[in-house]
């Protein structure tokens, strides 16, 4: 599982996003295609690994951790409404033909090349998504195998 370096710092370009969008500009200033592949990929992973019962979490240990997905999902809803209005809002840069391109140039690679930041927010909402389930499995598979005990316990077969 990735580790988050807490001493890792913004600078440049990040920085901007780091004081826009919190934890999760931070997040995308340092982001690339690599670096989101492999959360999709570990996220899909923790996913199988609770269905398959590699993990349970009881609901009171996972609540914080759900509570913070939610918070970055929130993060994440924020940022995509103000993505949003930005890309509705062409720069002026004049209505000769030079203009036009730059300015629609600008709009794609915001809402549509393949690393935009859209591209990337709806590439984390799907990580995002994938955590919480695999912790909302995690916690049904951990009431289970608590139910199971408990009967096994309460009919003497222990």
């Amino acid at each position: 599982m990735p580790i988050w370096d807490e001493g890792q710092t913004s600078t440049g370009a990040g920085a901007k996003e780091v004081a826009t969008g919190g934890a999760v500009g931070a997040a995308l200033a340092n982001m690339d295609g690599a670096s989101m592949n492999k959360m999709a990929s570990e996220a899909k992973e923790m996913l199988k690994s609770a269905r398959s019962g590699g993990f349970r979490v009881s609901e009171e240990s996972a609540k914080p951790i759900r509570e913070a997905l939610l918070e970055v999902q929130r993060d994440i809803d924020r940022i995509v409404v103000d993505l949003n209005r930005l890309s509705r809002q062409e720069p002026s840069l004049g209505d000769h033909p030079y203009g036009q391109r730059v300015a629609e140039h600008q709009r794609y690679g915001t809402v549509e090349a393949p690393g935009s930041p859209a591209v990337v927010l709806d590439e984390l909402r799907k990580v995002i998504a994938d955590a919480d389930k695999a912790l909302e499995v995690a916690i049904m598979k951990y009431k289970e195998t608590e139910e199971s005990a408990s009967d096994r316990f309460s009919s003497g077969q222990v």
